[in-house]
């Protein structure tokens, strides 16, 4: 499949929203890939032409919707047709073992996506001074020992206190999902 190097801007949208998506997506696709595939090279080639097909319908994408699953969705077409081109003796797996592991990671995604709001609505029950060491705490390169000395506060203190929140972050969302799934909303 040729790529037009003369087009600088995926179809429908910019280059900075595009490759943000994207480079956020690029080791989630290639490890749901790697399962349907469980050979790395074919993965990655599987990989490579997700992106090229990303770039090409960027335009049908959906603003607000998960790009991650999307791509995912274009990668799992991308699996099946590399599959069709090898002989039968190269396929590890059946077709229909293929169809079963990209329906568990269908899943796995309305799975994470519940579990990402449940922690948002427990964090909004935080007390803003709680919510706030959370936050500093997992900043990308935070340490709880920067974190500590940031606040004026020993590591062993700010150590027992971030368990403390976790702790009570899990029960909430576990009692969120809970009531969720009793309710039949999952």
């Amino acid at each position: 499949m040729p790529v037009d190097k003369t087009n600088t801007s995926p179809p429908g949208g910019d280059v900075a929203t595009f490759t943000q998506l994207l480079g956020r997506c690029q080791r989630q696709v290639f490890l749901y890939a790697l399962g349907l595939l469980h050979n790395a090279a074919d993965a990655e080639e599987v990989l490579q032409e997700t992106n090229i097909l990303l770039w090409e319908k960027f335009d049908q994408y959906q603003a607000g919707t998960d790009f991650a699953r999307w791509a995912c969705r274009i990668a799992h077409f991308q699996a099946l047709k590399l599959r069709s081109r090898k002989s039968t003796e190269e396929r590890l797996f059946s077709d229909r073992f293929i169809e079963i592991v990209a329906a568990r990671w269908d899943r796995s995604f309305d799975q994470i996506d519940d579990r990402r709001e449940a922690l948002a609505e427990c964090l909004g029950k935080l007390s803003s001074k709680d919510r706030d060491l959370v936050m500093r705490r997992y900043q990308r390169g935070a340490t709880t020992r920067g974190v500590a000395e940031a606040l004026g506060r020993s590591i062993v203190a700010t150590r027992r206190r971030l368990r403390h929140i976790r702790d009570r972050l899990l029960g909430c969302i576990r009692r969120s999902l809970a009531a969720e799934e009793r309710s039949g909303s999952i």
